[in-house]
């Protein structure tokens, strides 16, 4: 099989799941979200490889928020361009995330991957179509932070998302604008964990199944 693995805690365990299930014989090719998740599996034994155009059969991958229609918002890591690439190359995205990330509506602060190039007026564009605030994001040094890919990335402030699409053509009309962490209609399944230790299958709006624990 091959399988996307995504970027962020949440991921990380995943991988080290996955890890051990391949130390017990299973056999997967995986592509990896970011340097430090392709760096991660490597150590622990995961054959990684680039993207190839056949795609892949399975990604899975944390998330910011979740809403009933399976929306979200991710890129807390600032991997959600190679994140959302991975996940519309995959026959069916997961995701998995604790109780506290799943809502009644998006809300939390966008993220966009920003080319270098006019990045101050890429800033002010966004903030004029979308009517919200913008700041480039900075690194633990205090310097700006640089994805993988080299770009800047700027987040939104906190916000409730009354309309996802609407907010998403928003972004996507801006110039400058290399990718956010928007992710609409892309999502098959999702696994809400409880503190309970019960798990909650999400796979169709409005539709749960208890999982056990």
């Amino acid at each position: 099989m091959r399988v996307g693995l995504g970027t962020g805690s949440t991921a990380r365990w995943f991988i080290l799941g996955l890890a051990e299930r391949v130390r017990q014989g299973l056999n997967v090719r995986t592509v990896a979200t970011s340097v430090a998740s392709a760096t991660l599996a490597t150590e622990h034994g995961i054959l990684v490889e680039d993207l190839a155009p056949d795609g892949l059969d399975l990604a899975v991958d944390g998330a910011d928020s979740i809403d009933p229609g399976l929306r979200l918002i991710k890129g807390r890591g600032g991997a959600m361009l190679r994140e959302k690439i991975v996940a519309a190359s995959a026959a069916r995205f997961v995701v998995i995330a604790d109780d506290s990330k799943y809502m009644s509506r998006l809300r939390g602060r966008i993220p966009v991957e920003v080319v270098h190039f006019g990045s101050a007026r890429t800033l002010h564009a966004l903030a004029d179509r979308t009517a919200l605030e913008f700041s480039f994001r900075a690194g633990s040094d205090g310097s700006a932070f640089t994805t993988d890919n080299g770009n800047l990335v700027a987040d939104s402030e906190f916000t409730d998302v009354a309309d996802p699409s609407g907010l998403a053509a928003a972004i996507d009309s801006v110039p400058g604008v290399a990718g956010h962490g928007l992710f609409l209609g892309m999502t098959s399944l999702v696994f809400v964990g409880h503190s309970d230790g019960s798990v909650e299958q999400l796979s169709v709006p409005g539709d749960t199944v208890a999982t056990g624990g």
